[in-house]
């Protein structure tokens, strides 16, 4: 855990908080300035249906944050739109670094975008907190800038294959999105399911962004497997299932939790979306910090916020992390910061479930083990981590968390 053996530290009377001493190596000095944060979020394109709740934890996030800032130092969130595009995304990116001058980009869910900017990030030295899944997430020479606030795709791809063999189905399509993530997930999942005596009786990979996908449905649901597993956005999900309403039996269909939500049941309706399930990581929601979230999303914006909506907690602490490392380091940026991360959400450290608590706890001198609404955020050497997962069901209208379960690895 974090000791703060290079700097001391004090307790501001203004607020409990931790601040900096001037002169420290890696500190911020006695600056007031904010401290920007950037968050990039896909605000249009085909990861619309999530940006603007993810927009909102940050928001959440960001005011609490300000209420006991950082060495004094109150958040500046500067919010961006990704467009679920690699390219956008480098622009808004090349801003929020060069123009706005951000210490940690956040909120960001497009494993295309994310792999896009992620280098010139690592570059300049600013921390990226993703929830996106493709594999080569993992392999990039990142020097632990780069923190995964939702597991990689090939656990889900393993839980998926887990949960499907959980409702015994034996047989499956395998149908992808031709995307990083969707074919890290699926790879995974085919993997996974045939190690363990499954069976695919056939591949599927689509483009996306198609007005419809006959050939491919009718293909899916001919080889009268036990279940389509689909792995895509909702775009392409609701295509799919019009064009499967159009046939006697469409069979079970699993997909990604992503893929399932709002945004599905108005474009195909409640009665074609109903007995859907769909995998996705399981936030925590037997702990303080999702109690905390949810409450304080729906004061927000006056709607629930559903354990399904799993985005949404990652992106609240990811700036709840970058917050509480910044405090443990007094710096906001450099190695200092990337090893306060690592420490406050890990190890055995006094377990906190708020901002507030870990600043308090961080204000006494004690290492802290943050414990998210995600997940409990044990990352590992690579900066991902590893949550429980769920089985969700569309059932009248709500995807309602069937249960929750550990990844068997």
């Amino acid at each position: 855990m974090w000791r703060r053996t290079r700097c001391a530290a004090i307790v501001a009377a203004s607020c409990v908080a931790v601040a900096a001493v001037s002169g420290c190596s890696g500190t911020a000095g006695d600056s007031s300035d904010p401290i920007a944060v950037g968050g990039l979020l896909p605000l249009s394109g085909g990861g619309a249906v999530y940006g603007p709740d993810i927009e909102t934890a940050l928001r959440v996030a960001v005011d609490e944050i300000n209420q006991q800032p950082p060495m004094g130092r109150a958040f500046a969130l500067h919010i961006a739109d990704d467009q679920t595009d690699p390219d956008a995304g480098t622009r808004a990116a090349q801003k929020l670094i060069g123009v706005n001058r951000v210490s940690a980009i956040l909120g960001m869910w497009s494993s295309a975008v994310t792999l896009a900017v992620a280098p010139m990030a690592i570059q300049s030295g600013v921390v990226v907190g993703t929830a996106s899944g493709a594999g080569d997430v993992t392999k990039l020479d990142d020097h632990d800038l780069v923190w995964r606030f939702y597991p990689p795709g090939g656990y889900t791809g393993e839980a998926i294959a887990q949960a499907v063999r959980a409702q015994g189905w034996h047989r499956a399509v395998a149908m992808s999105r031709n995307d990083p993530s969707g074919l890290t997930i699926i790879g995974s999942f085919r993997k996974s399911f045939e190690a363990n005596g499954g069976q695919i009786v056939d591949s599927i990979t689509y483009p996306p962004n198609q007005p419809s996908y006959t050939g491919e449905v009718r293909k899916a649901i001919e080889a009268k497997a036990d279940v389509i597993v689909n792995v895509g956005y909702t775009p392409e999900l609701s295509a799919m299932l019009k064009d499967a309403a159009n046939t006697p039996d469409k069979g079970n269909w699993l997909s990604v939790g992503w893929s399932v939500n709002g945004d599905l049941f108005k474009a195909v309706g409640n009665v074609a979306a109903e007995g859907i399930y769909s995998v996705d990581a399981a936030p925590n929601v037997g702990g303080g910090a999702y109690r905390h979230l949810t409450e304080a999303f729906q004061r927000k914006t006056g709607k629930e916020l559903l354990p399904s909506n799993t985005f949404v907690f990652s992106a609240y602490d990811s700036a709840v992390v970058a917050a509480l490392a910044m405090i443990a380091c007094t710096c906001t940026k450099g190695k200092a910061l990337t090893d306060a991360i690592r420490n406050v959400s890990g190890g055995s450290g006094e377990e906190v479930d708020t901002y507030a608590a870990g600043v308090a706890a961080l204000a006494k001198g004690a290492d802290i083990n943050y414990q998210g609404a995600s997940s409990d955020l044990e990352f590992d050497d690579k900066g991902d981590q590893l949550s429980d997962y769920g089985i969700y069901q569309v059932r009248g209208g709500r995807i309602e968390l069937v249960r929750a379960f550990p990844l068997q690895r």
